[in-house]
């Protein structure tokens, strides 16, 4: 089973990856990691990420590739994690977004999609604080938010989880996302997916 997570910075993503990565899901380690040394905290796929920012030049967010080159790349990344683990693949970046309609393209109709959504007022702020993009937070939050309603009212199959429940009630959201990516944690992998919700910031 093959699977997405998307969301726009600081809505919630790296929660849900986090989570599904507790409750046994091939997220393609190693993970990016912002600083060296340091555990990651965002549960990006390190070659996944270099390459997105490459074809969507962060952060100007300009496509600098083709849909084919985006498309032959994904579709070699996620064989080779099949071959390394019969676990469900997934991927999780805000970039994503952008290249929602590469990964059905390079994965098949039947990629799950799951949304972390957060009003983009919130997801704005937040990307504020960090300073990562400073004076960009707003227009590239914009893209982001428009690529998804779009992608999720093309008629893919996108599950919306909102942020602020998952927060409220992260067993319940663990136990949602286990059942969405056909995982069968055990109650230690359950309560790990809980308490890494529990000490997250979006």
């Amino acid at each position: 089973m093959r699977f997405a997570i998307l969301g726009l910075y600081n809505s919630g993503s790296s929660a849900l990856a986090g989570m599904a990565h507790r409750l046994g899901a091939n997220l393609g380690p190693p993970f990016w990691r912002d600083r060296p040394g340091r555990e990651s905290t965002v549960y990006e796929a390190d070659d996944l990420a270099a390459a997105l920012r490459r074809w969507w030049d962060e952060p100007e967010l300009i496509e600098r590739t083709t849909a084919d080159q985006r498309v032959g790349w994904l579709r070699a990344w996620i064989e080779h994690q099949e071959s390394a683990s019969s676990a469900p693949a997934g991927v999780k970046h805000p970039l994503l977004a952008l290249s929602a309609n590469d990964i059905v393209a390079a994965w098949g109709a039947d990629t799950r999609f799951i949304w972390a959504r957060r009003p983009l007022a919130e997801s704005v702020a937040g990307l504020t604080r960090r300073a990562w993009f400073p004076g960009r937070e707003p227009v590239m939050q914009a893209r982001l938010w428009y690529a998804m309603d779009a992608f999720a009212g093309s008629g893919a199959a996108v599950t919306a989880l909102d942020w602020d429940e998952t927060r409220r009630d992260p067993a319940a959201a663990a136990l949602r996302l286990s059942a969405l990516l056909d995982l069968n944690p055990d109650g230690e992998q359950l309560a790990a997916a809980a308490g890494f919700v529990r000490g997250s910031a979006a």
